[in-house]
């Protein structure tokens, strides 16, 4: 286990080896990947255009730095921009397109508010989800960044995404 070996989010070798697991995955690992879709449902709260789309780009490349402390990847920013970028286009139009005018759409009054209120936070948290949950399965059989293929990982993107909605909803409602 690489450099984090001190820090909280780290990936015990027991649970790797047999230990917690949800869903396949070590329970640290499905906790980093909670946390950040939690963080990336708030910053789609930011009533600015736009602005939350940036906020769960910044929050997607932490999460994924953290997935590779705690499965011992060497992390490269550079390398992961462009994976995120194919992962979540390939919910087009949904994502560029629709996320684009739905987040402009909060300028109309009354209305845009309330709409972007009720989609853009879980549209963000569920894509943050599914980007962690489809890098955590590539490392946890053995995979690194330099040889992530982000287009045959996007049919796993699309059902971890709809999943995502599922668990994003369910933690806003309690």
């Amino acid at each position: 286990m690489a450099a984090a070996a001190d820090t909280a989010d780290t990936v015990d070798q027991a649970e790797i080896e047999g230990g917690p697991v949800i869903d396949d995955l070590p329970a640290t690992v499905n906790q980093i990947i909670r946390r950040h879709a939690m963080y990336a449902a708030a910053g789609g709260l930011i009533p600015v255009p736009l602005i939350e789309v940036l906020t769960s780009g910044t929050i997607q490349i932490r999460m994924i730095s953290q997935l590779c402390d705690a499965y011992g990847v060497k992390f490269s920013e550079n390398a992961i921009k462009a994976s995120i970028a194919t992962l979540v286009g390939s919910l087009l139009p949904v994502s560029s397109v629709g996320y684009t005018i739905l987040s402009f759409t909060r300028a109309v009054p009354v209305v845009g508010p309330i709409l972007g209120l009720a989609t853009i936070p879980l549209l963000a948290g569920a894509a943050t989800w599914a980007v962690g949950r489809v890098f955590a399965w590539h490392f946890a059989g053995g995979g690194t960044l330099e040889n992530f293929d982000a287009e045959s990982a996007k049919e796993d993107f699309k059902r971890e995404f709809e999943e995502g909605k599922r668990k994003v909803s369910e933690a806003v409602k309690g």
